[in-house]
């Protein structure tokens, strides 16, 4: 996580820091939140395809934080842990416990005074822990790099100032070191945000 550090308090930065201007104090701003979620990971589709059994033992967590540039765009950073995803083949047991910075623009659809409905498309920097188990056999390998994450979702607006969140995203693509032929990890996350003029 350490050195995502800079990134993430440099992506802060600017959020804080891009507040537009107002023509007149009848305009409403649009806002800067911050929030947290929490997730169930899992593999996508390919860990099937290759016969392998892929599945997220484990519980995943981001926080967040984002700025809504128009009623339609905006954007948004998190740091995300992805938990432990594990596949076991015969008496191969292999496991990946991911983390990341994920950068991501938002498409905003709002749905009257109930909420948005949003799609966003970004990158992430990512850095993933394996380990390997073969009986009394253990190896530990590390892996990073940086790939296209997207998502949707549908934000629960109320009391004006929060939101309650349903999200999907597919994110880091785990490679071959998780399975031969790749996988990438999927999650669901229930979250919420406040948010700031």
């Amino acid at each position: 996580m350490n050195r995502f550090i800079p990134l993430l308090l440099l992506g802060a930065f600017s959020l804080v820091t891009t507040q537009p201007v107002r023509a007149d104090s009848d305009t409403p701003p649009n806002p800067l939140y911050f929030g947290f979620a929490v997730g169930f990971p899992g593999s996508d589709e390919e860990c099937d395809y290759y016969g392998y059994d892929c599945d997220g033992s484990d519980t995943s967590f981001k926080f967040y934080g984002g700025k809504r540039f128009h009623e339609n765009i905006g954007f948004e950073i998190s740091f995300q842990d992805l938990g432990k995803l594990r596949d076991e083949e015969g008496p191969l047991t292999t496991t990946a416990e991911s983390e990341g910075l994920n950068f991501s623009i938002l498409g905003i659809i709002p749905v009257s005074e109930v909420g948005f409905f949003y799609g966003k498309a970004g990158y992430m920097l990512w850095d993933t822990d394996y380990t390997r188990i073969e009986g009394n056999l253990v190896e530990r390998s590390n892996d990073d790099g940086t790939d296209f994450t997207y998502g949707i979702g549908f934000a629960f607006e109320f009391s004006e100032i929060y939101d309650f969140r349903i999200e999907f995203e597919r994110l880091n693509d785990l490679g071959d070191e998780f399975v031969p032929g790749g996988s990438s990890i999927t999650s669901i996350s229930l979250g919420g945000s406040i948010y700031f003029d």
